[in-house]
């Protein structure tokens, strides 16, 4: 079983921030929780070097975030700034937001005397309260990809070959670089 922790997080928002502020402007009013793991796991043969995780609808009425990122403490204690920010961009890639716009119409409603329901199921007294509630509440549905994709193009684009499987995909390419012309005739 692995072992989670805090300390020092607090460089890890500092860069998801500046990350979210250059590319994920979607994702800034979603509350992010971070947290280490001991060592990188592995996933069909692949490192894994941050992953996404939502916060069950149970767990949220006693945590105030909405996505769990975890990132292995011993890549994170290697990599320099660069490797980082493609760390955390890497792990956004695979989070998409759906509008839920539509699902949350109607809501706060009345459901007994002076007691509204939200769109996240909880029940709030007063109706002023509850209004407020349903407004700071999340404009999105979270969801997550799957690590299927082994090379986002926008991450490589911005970053490069910052993983061990991006070099030896970028040298493939590379070594196989012919001459056409002398190739052909």
């Amino acid at each position: 079983m692995a072992n989670y922790f805090l300390a020092g997080i607090e460089q890890v928002e500092e860069y998801a921030k500046e990350v979210i502020k250059d590319d994920f402007q979607k994702l800034a009013n979603i509350k992010i929780g971070f947290q280490f793991r001991e060592e990188a796991r592995s996933s069909k043969g692949r490192k894994v070097y941050a992953s996404p995780k939502k916060v069950a609808d149970k767990i949220r009425n006693f945590v105030d975030i909405d996505l769990i990122i975890t990132i292995p403490e011993d890549e994170w204690s290697k990599a320099d700034e660069r490797t980082k920010k493609a760390m955390l961009d890497d792990v956004f890639r695979k989070i998409d937001l759906i509008d839920k716009q539509k699902s949350t119409e109607g809501f706060p409603r009345r459901v007994a005397d002076n007691y509204w329901m939200l769109s996240d199921g909880r029940k709030v007294k007063g109706e002023r309260e509850a209004k407020e509630e349903q407004l700071k509440l999340c404009d999105y549905e979270i969801k997550i990809y799957d690590y299927k994709i082994q090379a986002d193009p926008s991450n490589y684009g911005k970053y490069g070959a910052w993983r061990k499987d991006l070099k030896q995909m970028s040298e493939a390419v590379q070594q196989t670089k012919m001459n056409f012309k002398r190739v052909e005739g």
